[in-house]
């Protein structure tokens, strides 16, 4: 069997993307003026995973990314890219599943409606 390497299985368009992440990564950790050994030890992992990640290593692991991004206030632009308010699919299935009429319950009291 033929060994494949992570890289080998990982887009193209995915491995730039995440080479601009690990810039992003860099260039917030230099605005706080904290060197990579200083990420690192509040990340609790060695500089050379504060190096991978800045290089958008895919080895890296999504906790580690996660972690740093928490560790600077960024985690809500990292994790809200799962929000399903952002994702396109989620949204045609909810437009979908919506009722096409919608009948008030039995015993509904409208005359409570304040217009």
């Amino acid at each position: 069997m033929e060994e494949r390497r992570l890289s080998d299985t990982i887009p193209d368009a995915l491995i730039a993307k995440m080479r601009r992440f690990g810039s992003d990564i860099s260039a917030a950790r230099r605005a706080r003026n904290w060197t990579q050994g200083d990420l690192a030890e509040r990340l609790n992992v060695s500089r050379k995973v504060i190096s991978a990640m800045e290089q958008g290593s895919p080895s890296v692991s999504f906790g580690a990314y996660a972690a740093s991004a928490w560790i600077m206030g960024l985690e809500n632009g990292l994790l809200g890219a799962f929000d399903p308010e952002h994702d396109p699919a989620f949204q045609k299935k909810a437009r979908l599943d919506q009722p096409k009429r919608v009948r008030p319950g039995r015993g509904a009291d409208l005359g409570s409606l304040d217009f």
